[in-house]
């Protein structure tokens, strides 16, 4: 297995992503083709379950974009499910500690730096070598969107077998007592606190949804940028097409 993200990551390349709820493989087909980076499929907060997410990232399977999924909770068996289907990345929500992040590498790793199970249902297929290269190329991201995640980012930050971590902005804005304030005083010490802790320890940073202009991410530091979800961008672009398009003809009546 050859993780492509974490490789353009450790090069110090920026990369780009959009997250996944609508469980159509012609949607993930159609974005791959589009030269993302990463393509992150939601389990937390969507309808997507095991099957319509195996099915997505098959669809993707021949492009260069990086399937990552989003478990539900810190679950040995739902990380496994995970990776299993062809994850190369899981993220996993609510690590606020050490033992936390801990809990997420073991899941993640086969003996001896883990108690993943072994049963790389659809990886084998195309890898015969995929369990002697998984532990170091899969890569376990957790999310810091809590005050208490903050208070103890070095720990988890430090956790051997963290790669990167990832702000979700909402819910981190939320626990602040800003919600999506995105340039409050307060969220942005927060965000100069994750990326200047992953720089120092050599992991990388995170934004798991969009919290301002694009390029205030980029200039803050951040590496692994979520550009947005699939039904709010589908929305915003349709918007976009239907107010352009009724400008057309009151133009036309005018004239």
């Amino acid at each position: 297995m050859q993780n492509v993200l974490k490789s353009k990551l450790k090069r110090g390349e920026v990369t780009f992503g959009v997250t996944l709820g609508i469980g159509s493989s012609e949607v993930s087909e159609a974005l791959g083709n589009l030269g993302l980076d990463h393509i992150m499929f939601d389990m937390q907060h969507t309808s997507l379950d095991t099957e319509t997410v195996q099915t997505m990232i098959q669809a993707i399977s021949y492009s260069q974009s990086v399937p990552m999924v989003r478990v539900i909770s810190n679950d040995l068996g739902l990380i496994n499910r995970a990776l299993d289907i062809g994850a190369h990345a899981v993220i996993v929500p609510l690590v606020n500690s050490r033992e936390d992040a801990e809990k997420a590498v073991r899941a993640s790793k086969y003996t001896p730096e883990g108690i993943r199970s072994y049963g790389p249902r659809r990886p084998q297929l195309r890898d015969p070598d995929y369990a002697e290269t998984a532990n170091a190329e899969v890569m376990i991201i957790p999310q810091v969107e809590t005050e208490l995640a903050l208070q103890n980012l070095e720990d988890i930050v430090t956790t051997k077998g963290i790669d990167a971590v990832t702000v979700g902005p909402n819910d981190l804005s939320m626990s602040l007592g800003v919600f999506r304030q995105f340039e409050s005083p307060k969220f942005l010490k927060a965000v100069e606190k994750v990326v200047s802790t992953c720089r120092a320890h050599n992991v990388f940073p995170g934004l798991l949804a969009p919290a301002g202009p694009v390029e205030t991410s980029i200039q803050q530091g951040f590496k692994m940028i979520q550009l947005g979800g699939d039904l709010g961008l589908l929305a915003e672009n349709v918007a976009r097409i239907l107010k352009n398009a009724k400008s057309k003809v009151d133009a036309a009546r005018r004239d």
